[in-house]
């Protein structure tokens, strides 16, 4: 299934009407395809089934069964990229749709994979499917791995840190351990300190190794996701945004992909957890008036990934960057009374929307931001290392900001 509630979505296009139309079932050995002949829009014929085959055997089977002039819908999964990928190597045409698209079709005791297959096809020729799965390219589907896997990592250093805090608070011993912070070594220091013996210390000592297996994982992480963003002009220049550093320019790039997909920047915002909710009951819309709110609250889908990077770059706008227009009218909404992380939130949404703006190409208006790009960039030499800047022929952090800030801003009025 797909990491998210709301899927990465292309709008079918119509005007492709293909002649044939296969459904696709498919699991981690097996698959079931319905195929079924559409040349009379009104009355498609079934053209052939086959309930059961290996998925390594998909090319030969294809090959033989299927017809070129077809169009294979394969619902989504953890393997229906690649799936689609095999499939347009072979010369087919395949698209993956969401895993909700036929939800609810037909609910039976007994599941039945040929079925499923023949609800799949039967949909798209009614109509009933309307969005197909935008599959990432080869770049972007990297980004992604890198991306879930740092989101792994900091999820597993997290939980090892509050089982060595825990394991020490049982026992009366007060040890700050901050996931992230707080090193391997420093919690050796401080077991050393209370001088804890016997079962507990061996225990502590296994969860302190695991605790820095996962630190180094972190960090190695985090330098191909410094380097990723270095080589992107496109999470370069999201670095201008107040708030937004490599690791929130870098989810930005892995979640995206083309920000042409989107029709509208609302979209996108939307596509980042900022959408509120259409439709709501007048007691979710009174207890969000409670909370200081316009009575519509967010509709909790979208990335949860993207959503935590930009409402985290408002509270730094708000905390940090409060001279920059985006900052003044944030303060002017918390002196309003509104709560701080809805303003967060709302800053955020906007942006996530210069974010779409950016990523398109769009020029920027005027060198406000500037001076707080320098001094990231300046702050970015530090994370890349200065064997890095050597190899980049950037002897000082200032020629290095210097560079790439004049890529944006060099000609821009200071209005």
């Amino acid at each position: 299934m797909t990491d998210e509630k709301q899927v990465d979505a292309t709008v079918r296009d119509i005007s492709r009407r293909p002649r044939y139309v296969v459904g696709m079932d498919a699991h981690s050995v097996k698959i079931a395809i319905s195929v079924w002949e559409w040349s009379d829009p009104w009355n498609p014929v079934l053209f052939k089934e086959i309930k059961c085959f290996d998925i390594s055997a998909m090319a030969a089977t294809y090959e033989r069964h299927v017809p070129l002039e077809s169009l294979t819908l394969i619902e989504a999964s953890t393997n229906s990229m690649r799936l689609k990928q095999e499939l347009c190597e072979l010369g087919f045409r395949a698209e993956v749709i969401p895993s909700n698209a036929i939800h609810g079709k037909e609910k039976k005791r007994k599941v039945r994979d040929i079925q499923d297959a023949r609800n799949i096809a039967q949909g798209y020729m009614k109509g009933d499917i309307q969005e197909f799965v935008w599959t990432p390219p080869d770049e972007t589907a990297e980004c992604r791995d890198i991306l879930f896997a740092y989101r792994d990592a900091r999820k597993d250093m997290t939980r090892a840190a509050n089982r060595i805090w825990s394991i020490c608070n049982r026992k009366g011993y007060g040890i700050d351990v901050v996931a992230g912070k707080t090193t391997a070594q420093t919690i050796r220091d401080d077991i050393r300190r209370m001088d804890i013996r016997g079962i507990m210390a061996e225990r502590l000592a296994m969860l302190v190794e695991e605790y820095e297996l996962h630190a180094k994982r972190l960090k190695k992480l985090e330098e191909m996701m410094a380097e990723h963003s270095f080589g992107s002009d496109a999470a370069m220049a999201l670095m201008q945004l107040p708030g937004i550093f490599y690791k929130a320019a870098f989810a930005t790039i892995a979640a995206v992909g083309d920000a042409r997909r989107f029709g509208s920047a609302s979209k996108l915002a939307a596509y980042g957890g900022f959408a509120p909710i259409l439709d709501t009951s007048g007691e979710e819309e009174r207890l969000a008036a409670k909370r200081g709110g316009t009575g519509k609250p967010l509709d909790k889908e979208g990335r949860r990934d993207l959503k935590y990077y930009y409402v985290e770059a408002g509270h730094t706008v708000l905390n940090t960057c409060a001279s920059t227009s985006i900052g003044k009218w944030g303060w002017r909404m918390l002196n309003r009374g509104k709560p701080k992380n809805k303003v967060a939130c709302a800053i955020g949404r906007k942006l996530l929307t210069y974010a779409w703006h950016i990523m398109r190409g769009d020029p920027t208006p005027n060198r406000e931001g500037e001076k707080f790009y320098r001094r990231k960039l300046v702050r970015f030499c530090s994370v890349l290392g200065k064997e890095r800047m050597k190899e980049l022929g950037f002897e000082k952090r200032d020629a290095f900001a210097e560079f790439h800030a004049s890529k944006i801003y060099a000609g821009l009025s200071l209005t």
